[in-house]
């Protein structure tokens, strides 16, 4: 990754950097079902995974253990990347974790599909 979007991202808060990480997943989602964006696919499951690690410092620390479980599963679909027949699992995947992510970082509340600010 580059080392100006690695001190982008440093700079930012912890809820920015957890929604800049849940806008990455749900261009996975989106993407995943195309074949012809593969790579694409595999860029933004690397740059959620970079995401993850830059995020540690600063996030609370009850969800580090949750953030460090999906780097895991995201490097192991970047190693994997791609599988025919698993496109629209790692769709449906990736818009989960993106959800987990927001509600994560307190704009999305699962019961209801408005953005909550707080």
């Amino acid at each position: 990754m580059k080392k100006s979007l690695r001190a982008r991202y440093k700079k930012m808060n912890w809820q920015q950097q957890l929604g800049n990480m849940a806008s990455t997943l749900a261009r996975v989602s989106n993407n995943a079902t195309i074949s012809e964006h593969d790579e694409i696919v595999s860029m933004c499951l690397r740059e959620a995974a970079c995401f993850i690690e830059w995020s540690a410092p600063a996030v609370p620390s009850e969800i580090l253990l949750e953030l460090a479980t999906m780097q895991r599963e995201l490097l192991t679909w970047q190693r994997v990347w791609p599988i025919e027949d698993a496109r629209s699992l790692l769709a449906l995947y990736a818009r989960n974790q993106s959800d987990r992510i927001l509600h994560m970082a307190g704009v999305y509340s699962f019961g209801d599909k408005s953005s909550v600010a707080t």
